[in-house]
C-alpha cells in the first residue's frame, strides 16, 4: 500500500516546484510522509533536487530539472526505492512549452525514458520512448542547440515540471484563478492553479510572506464533464518577486505528502537575500 501511496505522491508532485528563474540554481527539499502508516508521525522518505538553467547563452529556451531519490532513507529503500527525474524545457518568455524528459528507474524492473515534444504545431504533444529510439533531441536540448522546427502559434501548452515556472511569471493575486493546458505524455489535462490566500510560512529559519496556490489537475470524462486526475496539491510561493516555492502538500487516503524546503545554493548574491533582510 505504501508502493502506492509514493508513487500517488511523485506523479502529483513531479510538477510542483520548480527552481528559481536566474542564471543557474539548485534547491533542495525533503518528503514527508504522515498518517497510518508513520503513526501519525512525520517520516521522511525522499530529498528532491531542483535546478534552473539556461543551456546555452544563445539558447531561446529555460531548463528545470527535478531529481528526487529515497537513498538517505534505508526504511523506504528495503520496499520502494525511488529514482526518479524529470526535465522540462521552456521558452525563455514562458509563452510555451517545448519539450520535456521522464526518467524512472526501479529495483528489478526495466527503465522508463521518455522524451515529449510540445512544440509539433499538428499535435498537442508527440511522445518517444528513448530506450528503444535512442537519445534523438536530448542531447541538443542539453546543451542548447536544440531548434524548433516551426513555431506553435495560438497554442499555449507546458509540461507539469514546466506548469509552475509559468505561473509564477505572472501577476497573482488573492482570487485570480489560470486555466493552463499540461500534457503528462499519454493526455492532455487541464490545470486550474487558484490564489486562495495570503499566508505567512517558516522555511530556512525564517517567517516568509506567501501566497497559497491550489492546484487541480483535470481530464474529460465520458460524458463531457470535468473529472479530477488527483486530489489537489497546494503550493506556497513566497510574496515576492522571486515567487520562490517554499512548501508543498497533498493530502491522500493514508496520509498527508509534505515537500519542505531545506536549502538554497544560489550563484549569485540573491543567497543572503532573506526575508529579514528585505
Amino acid at each position: 500500500m505504501i508502493r502506492v501511496c509514493c508513487r500517488y505522491w511523485l506523479l502529483c508532485f513531479a510538477f510542483a516546484l520548480a527552481s528559481l528563474p536566474v542564471a543557474a540554481e539548485s534547491l533542495q527539499y525533503q518528503v514527508l510522509y504522515k498518517g497510518l502508516l508513520s503513526a501519525g508521525a512525520d517520516l521522511p522518505i525522499a530529498d528532491l533536487t531542483l535546478k534552473s538553467r539556461k543551456p546555452a547563452t544563445d539558447a531561446s529556451y529555460r531548463e528545470s530539472e527535478l531529481s528526487a531519490s529515497s537513498q538517505a532513507y534505508d526504511y523506504v529503500e528495503s520496499f520502494y526505492p525511488i529514482r526518479y527525474r524529470f526535465r522540462s524545457w521552456y521558452q525563455q518568455d514562458l509563452s510555451n512549452g517545448v519539450a520535456f524528459e521522464y526518467h524512472r528507474q526501479k529495483r528489478n524492473s526495466k527503465i522508463k525514458h521518455r522524451l515529449v515534444y510540445l512544440d509539433n504545431p499538428n499535435e498537442p504533444f508527440v511522445t518517444h520512448n528513448l530506450v528503444t529510439e535512442g537519445e534523438l533531441d536530448l542531447p541538443a536540448l542539453l546543451n542548447g542547440s536544440y531548434r524548433r522546427v516551426s513555431e506553435v502559434s495560438g497554442a499555449v501548452r507546458f509540461d507539469r515540471l514546466g506548469l509552475l515556472e509559468y505561473v509564477r511569471a505572472q501577476a497573482l493575486d488573492t482570487g485570480r484563478v489560470l486555466e493552463v493546458p499540461v500534457s503528462n505524455g499519454k493526455t492532455m489535462m487541464k490545470y486550474r492553479v487558484s490564489v486562495e490566500a495570503r499566508e505567512t510560512v517558516q522555511a530556512l529559519g525564517q517567517t516568509w510572506q506567501a501566497l497559497k496556490l491550489r492546484f487541480d489537475g483535470l481530464k474529460t470524462d465520458k460524458r463531457g464533464g470535468e473529472k479530477h486526475t488527483h486530489r489537489p496539491v497546494f503550493i506556497w510561493l513566497s510574496d515576492d518577486a522571486r515567487r520562490l516555492p517554499l512548501r508543498a502538500v497533498n493530502r491522500h487516503a493514508l496520509g498527508i505528502f509534505m515537500i519542505e524546503l531545506k536549502q538554497i545554493a544560489d550563484a549569485g548574491a540573491r543567497l543572503a537575500q532573506l526575508p529579514g533582510d528585505q
